[in-house]
């Protein structure tokens, strides 16, 4: 059976132990993976009825993003450019890897209706 993990949500005191007697807090954003026995897969299903975690579907701990893309300085700090000469490396970002592009969706714009002027004109 693959074991389960979960993300806590909001910080809860639970056991941490299959008897009962010990307690630890679960603090926010922490990611648990039940691996340790049906104990705690039945402490973390409870926290999921509660609202105070959800569980969490990847393949490892590991799957878990830590941190967002950064762009590579120099020495004095300036931006560095990507080198158009090697296609597979992206040496504008630390890592070698650009962030994905955001899809941009086009705008339309309501077209403006005039009235017409509707002066009736009298004659004297």
């Amino acid at each position: 059976m693959a074991k389960k993990i979960y993300k806590q949500i909001v910080p809860k005191p639970a056991s941490s132990d299959e008897h009962g007697s010990d307690v630890r807090l679960y603090e926010a954003d922490e990611i648990i993976s039940a691996e340790e026995g049906d104990w705690q897969d039945t402490v973390m299903k409870q926290m999921v009825e509660n609202g105070w975690a959800q569980e969490v579907k990847m393949e490892d701990i590991s799957d878990v993003e830590t941190g967002e893309v950064v762009r590579a300085r120099n020495e004095k700090g300036h931006y560095i450019a990507d080198d158009p000469n090697t296609p597979d490396v992206n040496e504008a970002y630390v890592g070698g890897k650009a962030p994905a592009k955001k899809k941009t969706t086009k705008k339309s714009t309501a077209k403006k209706t005039t009235k017409k002027s509707t002066k009736k004109t009298t004659k004297k």
